[in-house]
C-alpha cells in the first residue's frame, strides 16, 4: 500500500512554488521564517522565550529555542517516532479547518506541520531535542527519516549539553535557485515578532553580523524606538480589546515632527491596508471630532483626510479575527467588514478618554490637525 505521507512530501518537492511562493529568494527565506513563526508561537504558549537563529557557511541554517518547540502532545519527551511522523506529514489531515486566529503566515492547518515544509525542501534536516535528562537527535535526507531517534544519555551529575531545541538543516540545492540566506528580511521580522510577544528574544547571528531584538513591553517599546526622532508629545497609549469577533492590540503615540508610522499586523501577518486601517481612522477621527465639539472647536476640525489624521503619528495596530478575508492572492489587504466597525467601536470612546485625561497634549494634536488641514489649502 502506497505511503500518503510520502506522495505529499514528494508534491512538495515536485512543485515547491505552490508551498514557499518560488524556488528563487522569496522561497528560500520562507523557511527560517516558518521556524521563527512556530518559535514565537511555542513562547506565546510559555514554553520558553529565547529564539535563535544562525546562517552558517555552505547555506545552512541552524535554529533553536531555550525550550520544547513542540507541544507534548505531539511529541513527548520520549519522542519515539512522533517526530518523524510530524515532519513527514504521516499523520496530517490537510482538510481539516484551521484553527481560529491561527497567524496567516502559516502554509498548512498548524505551525507543526508547516516545519514539515522546511523538511521536505532540505537535503539535510536534523532536530536535536533536550528532554528529561537525554539528548534526542533525529536526523532526515530529503524529507525522509535517515533512521530510528538517537539517545544521548547524559551521565549523573552532569548538565546536558544543549537545553530545548535545536534544528538545523540544508535547503536542497536541487530545488532552490541560489541557496544563500541574506540577513535582512530576517533581521526585519524578528524585529517585528519582537514587538508582537514582549519579553522573548529573537537573535540572529550571520557570521560576525549579530542582532539581538526583545521589547520589555512589547508594542509600547516598539512605538516609543520608531517615534524616538519625531520630537514625542507623550509616551505611548496602548489598547488591548475584543468587540464581536475582533481582538486589537494598539500602541498610539503622537508626534511634532511630520512623517506617518502606521503598521499592522493581522494575525501576525503585515497587512498593508484594510478595513481594519479604516476602522481605526474612523476612530481617530470620531475621537478628535468629539474633543473638538467639547472645546467649542468643532467648526474648525471640517474635513476627513486620512493622510492628514496620521500626519505626525505612530500607530502599531495587531489584529486578530478568526478567519481573514484578503483582497487578492498577496494577503496584503484584510476584507472583513464587521473589522471596520469592531476596531472604529473599540478606538473611539478609548482615545476619547485619553484626550480628556491629558488636555495639553489633546489641544496641540488638534492644533496640528487643523493646521495640516489648512496648509492642504
Amino acid at each position: 500500500m502506497p505511503n500518503p505521507s510520502s506522495d505529499l512530501l514528494r508534491q512538495i518537492r515536485q512543485r515547491p512554488g505552490l508551498y514557499v511562493g518560488d524556488t528563487g529568494g522569496y522561497g528560500l527565506h520562507r523557511l527560517p521564517l516558518l521556524l521563527l513563526q512556530a518559535g514565537a508561537l511555542a513562547a506565546s504558549e510559555g514554553r520558553g522565550d529565547e529564539v535563535s537563529l544562525h546562517l552558517e557557511e555552505g547555506g545552512s541554517c541552524s535554529f533553536s529555542f531555550n525550550g520544547p518547540l513542540w507541544p507534548s502532545r505531539l511529541v513527548p519527551e520520549s519522542p519515539g517516532d512522533s517526530l518523524a511522523r510530524l515532519l513527514t506529514l504521516a499523520d496530517a489531515d490537510l482538510q481539516a479547518p484551521r484553527p481560529d486566529g491561527a497567524p496567516e503566515s502559516f502554509l498548512l492547518v498548524s505551525p507543526y506541520e508547516d516545519l514539515a515544509l522546511v523538511n521536505a525542501l532540505a537535503s539535510e534536516f536534523e532536530v536535536t531535542l533536550a528532554a528529561g535528562g537525554t539528548t534526542w537527535i533525529q536526523s532526515f535526507r530529503c524529507g525522509e527519516p535517515a533512521g530510528p531517534p538517537r539517545a544521548l544519555p547524559v551521565s549523573e551529575g552532569e548538565l546536558p549539553p544543549f537545553r530545548g531545541t535545536r534544528i538545523q538543516f540544508v535547503p536542497d540545492p536541487s530545488i532552490f535557485e541560489r541557496p544563500r540566506f541574506s540577513h535582512l528580511g530576517l533581521m526585519l521580522r524578528m524585529e517585528e515578532l519582537a514587538a508582537l510577544h514582549e519579553r522573548v528574544s529573537f537573535n540572529l547571528h550571520d557570521g560576525g553580523f549579530e542582532r539581538h531584538y526583545c521589547f520589555e513591553h512589547g508594542l509600547a517599546d516598539y512605538a516609543r524606538r520608531l517615534s524616538a526622532p519625531s520630537l514625542l508629545l507623550h509616551g505611548p497609549w496602548i489598547l488591548e480589546g475584543s468587540l464581536g469577533s475582533t481582538r486589537i492590540r494598539l500602541a498610539l503615540q503622537w508626534c511634532q515632527k511630520p512623517g506617518s508610522r502606521v503598521f499592522s499586523w493581522v494575525n501576525q501577518l503585515r497587512a498593508t491596508g484594510g478595513t481594519h486601517l479604516k476602522g481605526l481612522i474612523q476612530g481617530i477621527h470620531g475621537a478628535l471630532h468629539h474633543h473638538a465639539e467639547t472645546t467649542g472647536r468643532a467648526s474648525e476640525l471640517w474635513g476627513y483626510i486620512p493622510s492628514v489624521l496620521t500626519e505626525g503619528l505612530t500607530v502599531l495596530l495587531d489584529v486578530t479575527v478568526p478567519r481573514p478575508v484578503w483582497l487578492g492572492p498577496i494577503k496584503g489587504e484584510l476584507a472583513n467588514q464587521e473589522c471596520e466597525f469592531e476596531v472604529a467601536e473599540l478606538v473611539q470612546p478609548w482615545l476619547c478618554k485619553r484626550l480628556e485625561e491629558s488636555p495639553e497634549v489633546a489641544e496641540v494634536v488638534l492644533d496640528l490637525v487643523i493646521a495640516r488641514y489648512i496648509a492642504r489649502g
